[in-house]
């Protein structure tokens, strides 16, 4: 069933319309939240946050002035997923499965460590992306086409190839500085 259609339910009180429109999109916006706090915990909280706001705003939002509800919907979601890495203002360890891996891998503890390190390096140069070119390539590597993108983020499709140039560029800067050297840049 089509979203506005749910929607217009859900404003007129039909509780089982909005628990439609959660199971459509759940696993989609879980995903995204998660690409961008990497914590599966963190990203279901989250997603409950975004979805209970959601629920509370929906009798204001008006379908018929051209945003989809997918696009708003991420849209609050990038939100909190902002607000609450600024409150927790944390640090990554490195997980203890990691170490497993290493044990129980035939790759040698030095390249199982430059490896670690090099995605730690990609994901720091993925944080400090700003928005809205975080959202945008984040949205390509789940492997949503030019128009999917354009569409939830409410903008044409040249928008979206600029801003997954200039997310491209801006990570492979970062990365060349944080190592130092020629072909590093080169596994974005």
């Amino acid at each position: 069933m089509d979203d506005q259609i749910l929607i217009r339910r859900v404003q007129g009180g039909d509780v089982d319309a909005y628990a439609r429109l959660v199971r459509k999109h759940h696993r989609n916006l879980l995903t995204f939240i998660h690409r961008i706090v990497r914590d599966a915990h963190l990203a279901e909280d989250i997603g409950q946050e975004v979805f209970l706001n959601v629920y509370k705003e929906l009798p204001g939002f008006d379908p018929d002035r051209g945003t989809p509800f997918a696009a708003w919907l991420y849209i609050v979601a990038r939100n909190q997923c902002i607000s609450e890495l600024r409150r927790l203002s944390r640090t990554e360890p490195v997980a203890a499965e990691f170490f497993q891996r290493i044990a129980g891998n035939d790759e040698s503890a030095e390249s199982a460590l430059i490896r670690q390190e090099e995605w730690t390096a990609l994901r720091n140069a993925m944080a400090e992306l700003p928005e809205p070119f975080r959202a945008t390539i984040i949205m390509s590597l789940q492997g949503a086409t030019l128009e999917d993108i354009a569409r939830s983020c409410g903008v044409p499709q040249a928008t979206v190839k600029t801003r997954l140039f200039r997310a491209k560029e801006k990570i492979m800067l970062l990365l060349k500085g944080q190592f130092g050297g020629i072909g590093h840049e080169r596994r974005v």
